[in-house]
C-alpha cells in the first residue's frame, strides 16, 4: 500500500459512475483532509525542532547546581523527613489516646449496663414473688368461695 501524502490526496482521480457521489463534495472533503494533514505535518515538524532544542540544554542545567544549593536541598529534605516523622509520631499518639478513651468509655458503659441488669433481675424476681403470693391468695379465695358454694348448695 502506498503512503498517503497531501500530494497523493490532491492528485487522486476517481472514475465517474452514473450514480456516484457528488464530485464537488468529494473534492471539497479531500481538500479539507489535505489542509488538516499539512497543519499536522507543520505541527510535528515544529515539535521535533523544539524537542531537539531542549534535549542538549537539560544536562547543562542539571550540572549547574552548586554545592551550596545541594546543601540547601539536603537540609530541606532533612526538615521534611523530620516533619514526616513528627507527624507520624503525633498521629500514633493521637490514635493511642483515642483507643484508650474508647476502651474506658466502653468499660464504663459495660459496668453501667451490668448494674442495670442486676437491678432489672432483682425487680423481675420481686415481681415473680409478688405474683406467686397473689396466686396463692387468689387460690385460697377461690377455695373459700368453693367451700361456701358447697355449703350453700346443701341448703337447696
Amino acid at each position: 500500500m502506498e503512503r498517503i501524502t497531501v500530494d497523493l490526496i490532491s492528485s487522486k482521480e476517481f472514475s465517474i459512475e452514473s450514480r456516484g457521489y457528488n464530485k464537488q463534495e468529494v473534492d471539497n472533503f479531500l481538500d479539507d483532509i489535505c489542509e488538516e494533514m499539512e497543519r499536522m505535518e507543520a505541527e510535528i515538524k515544529d515539535l521535533r525542532q523544539k524537542t531537539t532544542a531542549v534535549r542538549p540544554a537539560a544536562p547543562a542545567q542539571a550540572s549547574s547546581v552548586s554545592s551550596q544549593e545541594e546543601s540547601s536541598f539536603r537540609e530541606i529534605l532533612e526538615m521534611a523527613k523530620q516533619v514526616k516523622d513528627d507527624t507520624i509520631r503525633k498521629a500514633r499518639e493521637d490514635a493511642e489516646a483515642i483507643r484508650a478513651k474508647a476502651e474506658t468509655e466502653a468499660r464504663e458503659r459495660l459496668d453501667g449496663l451490668s448494674e442495670e441488669r442486676e437491678t432489672l433481675t432483682r425487680q423481675v424476681n420481686e415481681l415473680k414473688a409478688a405474683a406467686s403470693s397473689y396466686r396463692k391468695q387468689f387460690e385460697a379465695l377461690l377455695q373459700a368461695q368453693q367451700e361456701a358454694l358447697e355449703k350453700a348448695s346443701d341448703l337447696f
